[in-house]
This record gives structure tokens, C-alpha cells and sequence, in this order.
């Protein structure tokens, strides 16, 4: 019996996954929960999980597939769309396959079994999407600057962003310089203001948020 896991917050998603799991005679739906967060921290981690791609709590969707597959877990991304910059990106941090939900129920199945057996499997959006990516050179940003970018991209005040974050000013200055330094080292400056929601936007960053005051 393969057992799997199922992250989202669509209440409706999941009780219709429950139901189509239950009648399998070799998938058993064994954990959900409505974040990575509360998943790790749940009694039982199924060795597969089905992840989907944008949850409500606007968590970066490439920093939660890292989490999972650096706690030992393998991940089945979902998404509505195939978009051409996640499926390169979740796959570069470990997800095992990118599944769009246009999918009959039969191809997730074997996508399951295909992973239980050890096997790489490839869906036919996801080889077609990684064979066209084309997605600018992107710099390596620490967790911290990425949300920095992202809410100065999002039109946030620097002062907001220290008083949100409980650090200074200049500290935010100093990671916004690092930031800036990065972008020109490959290629893609950010010269003025509007540069940040420009570069936001192509790096497809914009579905991070800062923490609540």
C-alpha cells in the first residue's frame, strides 16, 4: 500500500481527494494539512506528499518544496497552470514531478506509483515547460533579501519594512545594496525604483510577503 500526503487548503480539493483515494486499491491518503508548516509537525509524514503550489498563506512555493524534500519527503507538485518559471524552479529544489489539475485522477496515480517504484516520472506539461525554459539569469538571494525585495517591489516604505522585520534602517539598506550588487553581477541592474518590481515580477517573487507586525 502506498500512503501519501496532501498539502492544501482547498477543503473541497482535499475531501474530493479523500473520496478518490478511497476507491484505490493501492493508494492510501494517510496525512493532510492546510500548510508545510503544520504538516511537518503532524504524527504521521507519508514518504509522498502532493503539494499545492500556491497556498492561501502566501508562502514562497519553491522555499516549501525545499522543506519537504530536506525533511526526507518526496514531492508531487500541483498546480492550476503549467507556469513555465515554477515547474523549472521547484524542480531545481527537489520536487520529484509537476502535476497541472487539468490532469485526470489515473495520470496522478501513476505518477504516485511511478515514484514509489522509485522511477523519475515526467508529465507531458512538465517535459514540454523545462524544454522551453527561458527564464532570465536569476542571483542567489538569502531568504532575507528576497522578502526585502519583494516588499520594497510591492511599493512597502523602508521604515515599514525595519518596523515589520525588528531591524534597522540601515540594515535594510545594507541588503537592498547586496541586492542590487547581485542583480548587476549577472547581468540584470536594478537602476531605479522601479527596477525592484520589475525584477519581482520576472523572478516570479511576488507571492512573498513580510511577517505580521
Amino acid at each position: 500500500m502506498i500512503e501519501i500526503g496532501v498539502i492544501d487548503d482547498d477543503q473541497m480539493l482535499l475531501q474530493g481527494m479523500a473520496a478518490w483515494i478511497g476507491g484505490t486499491s493501492d493508494i492510501r491518503l494517510a496525512a493532510t494539512a492546510t500548510s508545510v508548516e503544520r504538516y511537518l509537525g503532524g504524527p504521521r509524514l507519508p514518504g509522498i506528499v502532493i503539494l499545492d503550489l500556491n497556498l492561501g498563506n502566501y508562502t514562497d512555493p519553491v522555499r516549501n518544496v525545499a522543506q519537504l524534500v530536506n525533511s526526507g519527503l518526496q514531492v508531487i507538485v500541483a498546480s492550476v497552470i503549467p507556469d513555465r518559471a515554477y515547474i523549472a524552479a521547484t524542480t531545481e529544489a527537489g520536487a520529484a514531478a509537476y502535476v497541472t489539475k487539468n490532469n485526470n485522477l489515473d495520470t496522478l496515480a501513476e505518477v504516485i506509483r511511478a515514484i514509489s517504484d522509485g522511477k523519475v516520472p515526467t508529465t507531458p506539461e512538465h517535459a514540454f515547460w523545462l524544454g522551453r525554459d527561458d527564464r532570465p539569469r536569476r542571483p542567489k538571494l538569502s531568504p532575507r533579501e528576497r522578502e526585502i525585495l519583494v516588499a520594497v517591489g510591492n511599493g512597502t516604505p523602508h521604515k515599514a519594512i525595519a518596523r515589520q522585520l525588528g531591524i534597522t534602517m540601515s540594515t535594510v539598506q545594507t541588503h537592498l545594496e547586496r541586492v542590487r550588487y547581485k542583480y548587476a553581477s549577472v547581468g540584470r541592474p536594478i537602476d531605479h525604483a522601479a527596477h525592484y518590481s520589475e525584477r519581482v515580477r520576472e523572478d516570479s517573487l511576488g507571492r512573498e510577503r513580510l511577517p505580521e507586525a
